[in-house]
């Protein structure tokens, strides 16, 4: 039996539990609300870039961490080095990675967690581990963090860091002074596969200013380095000869986004087509499939439409996501559960 996971970010809320606003991981919905508790200056700086290039329809943009994200990324790629548009996405990084730092390094990935108890219990359910596949849209290092913990308890075997995710050409695995690394440490892909497509917080560009250039900042061939630590540093620079800076490869969910990811990033598409068509099982954990993000829709629609023998479960506390679902990958129903604990209470195969 092959399972394939989708992560969204209902499940890294999900793990954060009952917390104060500053320290909730965010939804796309309440990113804004969340960031201005959690880092009040960079979130003046990002919305008051925004009512200025926008002006009232700032608060169209500002309701959503994916439109944001999206206008700023789409009209900072062709802009001049040091335009409104280019600082304004840099400001808007900088933020995500300070509010993803806050809000998800301290979540607990311990056994007793649910977002350990979850991942365990899809293990136990397949002989092997690399028949469990993880995609997921999610910059945050809950996955890898949780599945590091449980490999050091159940077997070496388990996963890998970064050969987890099945990045073609990892430049350099970076060590950060004075953060925790990663246990079970292999560039070799073994074990579960954790397969990144919008990027994340931990794969990383060197650039030579704090605020590198567009064609720097996106190139798609720049090389990626990926930090070995389960947290998420909030700034990133190296000093040799010079001072370097890191800046983290992300892509937000755009359409025709394949244009513009990096290239190591286009081939983990083809690798989870491949997953979901092989698929016994589909669990869609907290991700929406939001309606900008086209290729993801097509991603699931083209590929589960090909698997004649998927279930596909939803955990989700809306049930008009289990409706979304079975729209998209073609079935004539989708298994619903409320919450991850539920779904672990009822071990479900």
């Amino acid at each position: 039996m092959r399972t394939v996971i989708l992560l969204g970010a209902g499940i890294s809320r999900s793990a954060g539990g009952s917390k104060p606003l500053a320290q909730r991981p965010p939804l796309d919905a309440d990113f804004f609300q969340i960031a201005k508790a959690a880092e009040k200056k960079g979130h003046k700086q990002v919305v008051g870039a925004l009512s200025d290039l926008v002006g009232d329809y700032s608060h169209t943009l500002t309701a959503s961490l994916e439109a944001s994200a999206a206008y700023l990324y789409l009209k900072a790629i062709d802009s001049p080095s040091g335009s409104a548009y280019h600082k304004g996405f840099l400001d808007l990084l900088k933020l995500l990675t300070v509010v993803l730092a806050k809000t998800t390094n301290k979540v607990s990935t311990k056994p007793r967690s649910i977002y350990y108890r979850f991942l365990l219990s899809e293990l136990k359910k397949l002989d092997n581990p690399e028949d469990l596949t993880i995609i997921t849209f999610n910059y945050d290092l809950l996955a890898e963090r949780t599945l590091d913990q449980i490999a050091s308890k159940n077997g070496r075997e388990i996963f890998s860091m970064p050969g987890c995710y099945q990045l073609s050409d990892i430049s350099q695995f970076t060590h950060i002074n004075g953060f925790s690394q990663f246990e079970n440490i292999e560039k070799e892909h073994k074990g579960v596969s954790v397969l990144k497509l919008h990027g994340s917080m931990n794969w990383q560009s060197k650039h030579t200013s704090p605020e590198p250039n567009p064609s720097a900042l996106f190139s798609p061939s720049r090389a990626i380095h990926v930090t070995n630590s389960p947290d998420i540093a909030t700034s990133l620079s190296v000093k040799n000869k010079r001072r370097v800076y890191m800046k983290p490869i992300i892509v937000p969910p755009v359409s025709g986004k394949r244009n513009m990811m990096h290239n190591s990033m286009a081939g983990l598409w083809k690798v989870a087509s491949e997953a979901l068509q092989k698929a016994d099982r589909v669990v869609v954990a907290g991700y929406s499939c939001p309606p900008l993000d086209l290729e993801a829709r097509i991603l699931l629609s083209e590929n589960l439409r090909l698997n004649e023998n998927k279930r596909l479960y939803v955990i989700d506390p809306n049930p008009e996501s289990a409706a979304k679902f079975i729209e998209i990958c073609g079935v004539d129903h989708a298994t619903l559960y409320t919450s991850v604990k539920d779904w672990v209470r009822d071990a479900v195969t």
